[in-house]
């Protein structure tokens, strides 16, 4: 993954590079993808989804816009960036501000059309269409609105991330689950549940914690309390879009969940990965790791039965490099 980041217009290929950027801070921050493609239909619109952009390109005016968003005057961004240790290129900190300084600078102002809160339009299912329109009237308060456009480009990008977004995310919970699945120092145990034993749910909830999501910060402890924090953090119940008989429609990554009495994660090509029981039968007591080979473990799928399906959105079916990260600065 990689941000592009300079005083320049981008290329469409450049802009969907750093829109995943976009996606996985802000998804991992408890986002829905419809709020997020509602935030980039105005940022295309005002920077091109570039931190390094300067109103007019004109490098160094700081009674200008610039960022993400066009902060106007620059300074509105620049002075909190340089007090709080970032570059005001940096797109961390960019987006940190979004997040966590939006309500406190009075950035946020909620109008009769759109009058919700700035956490609820964090977290809302409304479409990116709608979101785009919010965003642009509560938020970017824009002299050019150019309404339309953003709404347009919201889409898009909704449609792009749903295909493309969180690929790695999805993969790095999938591979850790397996990790530990074929490590036999880990076993099933329900009292020592939280490492280096586990059972079905703190496996399944660790590897989404492990991979960014904050499943386990937003309450998820056991099956009974998974589906809310899981949906509260931006999966989807595709329930309805599977077949719990056969597995089909099932892909890598998603979430089986027995609300009441099990849960297990899918790795794709009809298997699954789950803990499952200790070596003497029962849930507490056994040995710490895994004495028979099945205590966690990788089998084939099947239905326990499962009462829901969930999803982490925009896994893609493409699996791109592990342990790579580059930002890549082009010369204005």
């Amino acid at each position: 993954m990689a941000w592009t980041i300079s005083n320049n217009y981008l290329t469409e290929s450049q802009m969907q590079g750093n829109a995943l950027e976009v996606y996985n801070f802000f998804s991992a921050r408890g986002w829905t993808l419809n709020a997020i493609a509602g935030m980039l239909g105005n940022m295309e619109r005002e920077s091109n989804i570039n931190p390094g952009l300067w109103q007019s390109l004109n490098y160094g005016n700081y009674s200008g816009g610039y960022g993400l968003v066009q902060w106007t005057p620059a300074t509105n961004y620049t002075d909190w960036a340089s007090s709080h240790g970032y570059s005001i290129t940096d797109p961390q900190g960019q987006m940190i501000w979004i997040d966590t300084v939006t309500v406190s600078s009075g950035q946020w102002i909620a109008t009769s059309e759109y009058n919700l809160s700035f956490d609820s339009f964090k977290k809302s299912t409304q479409s990116p269409e709608w979101l785009a329109s919010a965003f642009m009237k509560n938020f970017e308060r824009a002299g050019v609105e150019a309404e339309g456009e953003r709404r347009s480009d919201a889409r898009k990008w909704y449609d792009y991330l749903a295909q493309n977004g969180n690929s790695q995310v999805i993969e790095d919970a999938v591979e850790w689950a397996i990790g530990i699945a074929n490590d036999d120092s880990h076993g099933y145990d329900q009292t020592n549940r939280w490492g280096p034993d586990y059972d079905c749910s703190s496996l399944v909830i660790q590897a989404w914690q492990n991979a960014g999501v904050p499943v386990k910060t937003q309450g998820a402890s056991y099956t009974g309390n998974m589906y809310d924090a899981f949906i509260a953090c931006g999966f989807i119940d595709v329930t309805s879009q599977v077949n719990l008989s056969s597995g089909s429609g099932v892909i890598r990554g998603d979430v089986l969940l027995n609300i009441v009495h099990h849960t297990a994660m899918s790795i794709g090509n009809g298997q699954i990965v789950q803990a499952s029981i200790n070596e003497h039968g029962e849930t507490t007591g056994g040995q710490t790791g895994d004495q028979t080979g099945r205590e966690i473990y990788t089998r084939s799928y099947y239905n326990y039965p499962w009462d829901k399906v969930l999803r982490y959105p925009g896994g893609g079916g493409v699996t791109p490099p592990q342990g790579v990260y580059i930002v890549r600065f082009v010369a204005a």
